[in-house]
């Protein structure tokens, strides 16, 4: 059993005077100059005292991934982030996992790369991911199946591999301490929520084909390749896996759903699906043919084009959604959150065999 403790000492947000005696209530935020703002998160980030945050804002993941790997540009980052996350799901597939255990893996790469800068030169931070993953989704294997696996994939022609020898031993130490590592990444929070059941609820809602489903659905799949499942929701990245498969597939998306404006029905906003939309197709351009990228710029332009329509016309914004476990904040009101105590974070179980 374990959860996640709460500040209970002086900080850098706020004076140790002013600090509450006796279990009284946090005081009122002090105020704090914008160019402060950086630094201080990066002080809560490297504190002892890390409370479970389900989303961070594109802006906060760009200033943690400097501050964590400096010397190594953010394309860069990206690149060895969207390889490892390629890595896993051949792995997951060769071991038989569900697309689930395999999101999940992906996603706890990412959050595992946010705040280590150990490289991953032998795939044992895959390994590890795999293993909390199985464990998170109950499709529990063992960590001596994960090993053989990636070893070989790492060695085609290989037939087998004695992970009870001396060099098998190590690897699987170094993979348990990485697993350790993942667990305090995620605050030991195992509250994940894919968006594959939303977009079949969706995509039934909106009366869509079962092609622009299954568009969506292979959408969502890679969109855990890049780090938009750390800043939206779930629901939200379900949503823009249906507007820009119907895009891709030339399928007409609904303006108005059961006599609601689109964004109200799917509770979200268009600005965040379009933002997603961009991201996934800069993805999809990656190694391609000059006429698909070619057709994926095309696309870019038209969701500009829409955009632009959008503001001519005032359109009505949406606040972001909440959802039961968390919601996209920035830096500054993480500082407040933190200053009040943190998040409620539930107590969770979790197997260590």
């Amino acid at each position: 059993m374990y959860s996640p403790s709460r500040p209970t000492s002086a900080s850098p947000l706020t004076p140790a005077s002013s600090l509450p005696a006796h279990g009284h209530t946090m005081p009122e935020i002090l105020y704090r100059p914008p160019q402060q703002v950086d630094q201080l998160h990066l002080q809560v980030l490297n504190s002892i005292n890390r409370v479970s945050r389900t989303y961070y804002s594109k802006q906060d993941q760009d200033t943690i991934y400097a501050a964590r790997h400096p010397g190594i540009s953010t394309y860069r980052q990206a690149d060895m982030r969207r390889e490892s996350c390629e890595t896993i799901a051949l792995i997951g597939k060769r071991i038989g996992f569900p697309q689930h255990t395999i999101s999940t893996a992906q996603l706890l790469l990412h959050r595992f790369f946010m705040f280590n800068s150990v490289p991953d030169t032998g795939n044992e931070v895959v390994m590890a991911c795999l293993f909390v993953s199985s464990k998170v989704e109950d499709t529990i294997k063992k960590l001596k199946d994960i090993m053989i696996a990636t070893y070989l994939h790492r060695h085609p022609h290989a037939t087998d591999w004695d992970t009870e020898s001396k060099e098998g031993e190590e690897q699987r130490k170094r993979v348990l301490s990485y697993e350790k590592m993942v667990l305090e990444s995620i605050c030991f929070d195992f509250r994940i929520i894919h968006p594959y059941k939303y977009i079949v609820k969706f995509v039934r809602l909106m009366k869509g084909s079962k092609a622009l489903a299954r568009q969506a659905w292979f959408i969502a799949r890679d969109s855990y390749k890049i780090g938009v499942c750390l800043e939206y929701p779930p629901h939200t990245i379900a949503a823009g896996s249906i507007y820009l498969a119907s895009k891709l597939i030339e399928e007409p998306f609904p303006d108005l759903i059961n006599g609601e404006p689109w964004m109200k029905a799917l509770r979200t906003r268009s600005i965040d699906v379009e933002d997603f939309s961009h991201q996934m197709l800069d993805l999809f351009s990656i190694g391609r043919s000059d006429d698909q990228r070619q057709h994926y710029t095309k696309i870019h332009i038209a969701l500009n084009e829409a955009r632009q329509l959008d503001i001519e016309h005032q359109q009505p914004k949406l606040k972001r959604a909440r959802t039961d476990y968390g919601r996209p904040i920035g830096v500054k009101a993480e500082l407040e959150r933190i200053q009040d105590g943190g998040a409620s974070n539930p107590t969770v179980r979790y197997s260590q065999s």
